[in-house]
């Protein structure tokens, strides 16, 4: 069966993974603030902070340094942020630490209260009646059961919602059509890899896909010249950190 365009989405939102459907937002101009948009975060945990709606998210003693300098790990919910609370490794332990060179509490401060924000954007959003797409993409073998799971959490606890979820893997991984009427399985030739950014994204593949599931309202284009081999190389190792 052909899939058919579904048009006249009022926003786009990314549920994470990595970085890499918002950097695709941003190349084509669409500059659209959300929780998840740069974090790195499994689907596991995607769920349960929905479960828990937000519970103990961004606590000063939950965060320690991730595996680069800008980015930090909330190990009670198991998100990676980009964060001023920069860290450094120290070259005679080897041992990865905060910064000194810069007033913590003030930075967590002020990183929290844009925390609080995107929740309380994210829990006004999905109680709204704007129709969204969701964004999630999986460069690993990744299975049904993970895409249901994320599906019947939302139909659980926003029951209201007008959404759709896109499901993005690279074409190896292809399967025939899911069937579901909100969860849509889509490919893209390649994701950009989490160890070779170099490659980039499958642009191309991308674009088809904003121009199938398209928005109501066309950003503007922006036009970011290699912005997948300067960008996404800073999140390569984050997962393993």
């Amino acid at each position: 069966m052909k899939d058919l365009p579904i048009e006249g989405f009022d926003r786009y939102i990314s549920l994470g993974d990595n970085c890499e459907a918002g950097l695709q937002f941003w190349r084509i101009g669409y500059d659209e603030s959300s929780i998840f948009r740069f974090t790195i975060i499994d689907s596991d945990k995607l769920i349960n902070i929905i479960e828990n709606d937000f519970a103990d998210i961004f606590c000063k003693e939950n965060l320690i340094p991730a595996s680069v300098d800008h980015m930090i790990r909330d190990i009670k919910t198991g998100i990676a942020f980009h964060s001023e609370l920069y860290s450094a490794v120290d070259t005679s332990s080897g041992k990865r630490s905060f910064r000194d060179d810069y007033d913590f509490d003030e930075v967590f401060a002020k990183e929290k209260t844009k925390i609080a924000y995107f929740v309380r954007k994210w829990r006004e959003l999905v109680s709204s009646k704007e129709r969204i797409l969701y964004f999630i993409k999986k460069n690993q073998l990744s299975n049904r059961e993970d895409a249901e799971s994320i599906l019947n959490t939302f139909m659980k606890h926003y029951p209201e919602h007008d959404f759709q979820i896109l499901y993005i893997q690279p074409k190896s991984l292809y399967e025939p059509n899911w069937g579901y009427e909100r969860l849509h399985n889509v490919y893209v030739d390649y994701l950009a890899p989490y160890d070779n950014t170099e490659e980039g994204a499958d642009v191309q593949g991308w674009d088809k896909l904003f121009s199938q599931y398209s928005l109501k309202k066309l950003p503007g284009k922006k036009k970011i010249k290699y912005f997948g081999k300067k960008l996404l190389s800073k999140f390569a190792n984050v997962l393993g950190g």
